[in-house]
């Protein structure tokens, strides 16, 4: 690890240990669960790095979608490219895109309420959310293939049967305006109980098109809605159903050929649309005082349309300025998902007073996604069979040992018809078969109340795929799985009297197989085909650092500190511009592995009902393509909030990127300047600018 890094990691702990060296009055933080582990654990006593934020902090910090809640999380990245975040990146690890003639691939998922929606969860509406949970680090056995590097799971509000709602209205510069209702409660005799919400938020996308004359055509429109119905059929025996529906309606407009995406000229913006309609029911059975029996079934079913215009620009203009040696076009995809699961799950009791907790269960899933891309119609399956299970066994009051693995068999089915070849179409067809597997051990030890140290040794990995493009050779069509082990030392703390929360894991990832872009000679000694392939080796460590300080009841301090170093041991590539040329990258960074990510911020709240909060997010440059050795510069934005909370009402005036930070959210390094097309250049596209407007809240 850099010294710079080393150095503000030290700082960090040294200020963390001095605070424990005060103690005053009592203020107990509230406890918070993690139900992204099989075993229900506390987020105080779960030998994993996580961080678990509650609603209020959601609602505090103005987090309406998840896109606004990632600064506050450490090692946690994002790649733009999309109207919402929706590639993420855990401690280096992770996607960054899905164009056309790509497959879904996932080292990052992403769960709702029990339903998976990884790699379309720019729809992460926090409206009526009650928790956000990021693990970090392998999550095989809970999750399988599609949480390799870690898991971001939701939680809405539950349906308790107690009678409450609320309604809230935004407005603010940039076209902003979002509206969003929600209520709960009891139907017959405490039995039947639901919720729903719904919620509306538009807003222009931060950008002029100076050629359409438009400051909407990367505009927002988005529907979000959920209803929820749990019923308790018998003492032993309860249901609870869950559907959702997503309509989002979003434009794509976000490049230009100076750099400067705020000021655009393209004649065909692009749209970022999708609609997701999904159900869960989950059945639970107590089949003993001591073991329950669960089944859960769920379904998602979208509609993708991603599109961009790739020249940036419009023929009026490019002519005029490069003569009539231009090219122009809009690139189109258009897909359609469905995702079946089913989970059976047997598990020790909640409250049971054994020494032994355990879960164990079956999974299977279905997979399908059809894509149009140019005119070529595929068809990608995969199938997914699992075994799963962990226990977690306590010698005494002290020490505690869990064991986690999973085994899956892993098909992949894969059909295409190409119209554009010569004579009669291309018609494809692969499939594949894998078994991998992921575990985990942990030893935990408590010497009291106050104190959790553990060390953990996890195996995670990434599903094998298929490369779209009918250029590859069939030889490598098909790559396999990725698998990494994580290695993990750690610590969760109370201080002051519990009024200090704090948590510290030190991590190193050893990464085999990578899944990483090479390049095959198609024979003419000029022309290459790109494509995945397992061709490389790395090695991800660092440490998290999280504090929660609640000084009084009127005041409270947060902070986390991420610090990352990632390299490649193994990777050599073909230079697709000369075949005889082999480029090594043994010792180079990985992409999209900021060295630093940290917050900082403060929560104060007046008993006269007044009350502000400030947020510093920051994170440190960050390579975008390795090959070129081109970066993203580092970042710090800041959030401020002043409200008013009075008789069940919120007014809270806001400022997100107060202090105007211009920053790129994604890069490509390329030759898209006309007239030759010849030179690569450095393209950025930059994150939102400073936004202020207005909130207002009213619970019943």
């Amino acid at each position: 690890m850099t010294s710079k890094n080393t150095l503000a990691g030290a700082v960090f702990l040294t200020a963390l240990m001095q605070l424990s060296a005060g103690a005053s009055s009592v203020y107990d933080l509230d406890p918070l669960y993690v139900s992204g582990d099989l075993l229900n654990s506390s987020v105080d006593r779960l030998p994993a790095s996580a961080t678990v934020l509650a609603s209020g902090t959601m609602e505090t910090s103005g987090s309406y979608h998840f896109e606004e809640l990632m600064g506050r999380i450490p090692n946690l990245n994002w790649a733009g490219g999309t109207s919402r975040p929706r590639f993420f990146q855990i401690r280096g690890i992770g996607e960054n895109s899905q164009f056309g003639n790509e497959i879904p691939a996932s080292s990052v998922g992403f769960i709702i309420d029990g339903i998976d929606f990884t790699g379309i969860s720019g729809i992460a509406n926090l409206f009526d959310a009650a928790q956000v949970e990021v693990l970090r680090g392998p999550q095989a056995a809970a999750f399988g293939a599609n949480a390799m590097a870690g898991m971001v799971i939701v939680k809405t509000a539950s349906t308790n049967g107690e009678a409450n709602g609320k309604f809230e209205a935004t407005a603010g510069n940039y076209g902003l305006y979002s509206f969003g209702i929600a209520h709960g409660g009891a139907l017959s005799n405490d039995a039947l109980s639901y919720r729903f919400s719904i919620h509306r938020h538009e807003e222009n996308g931060f950008r002029k098109n100076s050629f359409l004359d438009s400051d909407t055509t990367n505009a927002r429109k988005e529907w979000s809605s959920q209803f929820k119905l749990d019923w308790a059929a018998s003492p032993r025996l309860s249901f609870k159903l869950n559907l959702m529906f997503f309509d989002y309606d979003n434009g794509y407009d976000a490049w230009a050929l100076d750099n400067d995406s705020f000021h655009t000229s393209t004649d065909e913006p692009g749209e970022d649309d999708q609609k997701t309609a999904a159900a869960g029911i989950q059945a639970i059975y107590q089949l003993t005082d001591a073991v329950d029996l669960s089944y859960n079934i769920s379904l998602t079913d979208s509609d993708l349309v991603y599109s961009y215009d790739w020249d940036w620009s419009n023929p009026e203009e490019l002519m005029a300025d490069y003569g009539d040696e231009v090219y122009w076009g809009t690139d189109v995809t258009e897909r359609t998902r469905n995702v079946w699961s089913h989970d059976l799950r047997f598990s020790s009791s909640q409250g049971d007073d054994s020494r032994i907790d355990w879960a164990a269960g079956l999974y299977y899933r279905e997979f399908g996604e059809k894509q149009d891309y140019f005119g070529i119609d595929s068809d990608y399956g995969t199938t997914t069979t699992a075994l799963y299970g962990q226990a977690r066994v306590t010698f005494d009051k002290r020490l505690a040992l869990t064991l986690a693995g999973r085994i899956e068999e892993y098909k992949i089915d894969f059909s295409s018809v190409n119209p554009w070849t010569e004579g009669d179409s291309l018609i494809t067809r692969l499939e594949g078969t894998e078994h991998p597997w992921g575990g985990k051990i942990a030893v935990e030890y408590t010497p009291n109340q106050q104190h959790l140290f553990y060390a953990s040794i996890d195996r995670g990995y990434k599903a094998a795929g298929i490369n779209l493009d009918d250029e590859v050779p069939m030889d490598f069509r098909v790559y396999g799985s990725e698998s990494l082990f994580n290695y993990e030392l750690g610590w969760r703390g109370f201080y002051l009297d519990s009024k200090l929360r704090a948590q510290v894991t030190f991590f190193y990832m050893d990464r085999r197989d990578i899944q990483v872009d090479s390049s095959v000679q198609l024979g003419d000694g000029n022309t290459f085909a790109l494509f995945k392939d397992n061709a490389a080796s790395g090695h991800n460590y660092g440490v998290e650092i999280e504090a929660t300080w609640k000084l009084s009841e009127s005041l409270e301090f947060f902070a986390s500190l991420g610090l990352l170093e990632t390299r490649f041991d193994d990777y050599n590539y073909i230079d697709p511009a000369d075949s005889q040329t082999t480029i090594s990258l043994n010792g180079e960074e990985q992409a999209y592995a900021p060295g630093y990510t940290y917050s900082a911020g403060a929560v104060y709240r007046h008993g006269n009902g007044l009350f502000a909060s400030l947020a510093v997010e920051g994170k440190d440059s960050y390579l975008f393509d390795v090959l070129n050795q081109q970066s993203l510069s580092a970042c710090t934005v800041v959030d401020l909030r002043i409200g008013y909370d009075k008789d069940s009402w919120e007014y809270i005036l806001w400022i997100n990127n107060a202090l105007d930070e211009s920053y790129d959210v994604r890069g490509f390094y390329f030759a898209n300047e006309p007239p030759y097309y010849d030179s690569p250049k450095k393209w950025v596209s930059q994150g939102a600018p400073r936004q202020l407007g207005v909130t207002v809240r009213k619970r019943f």
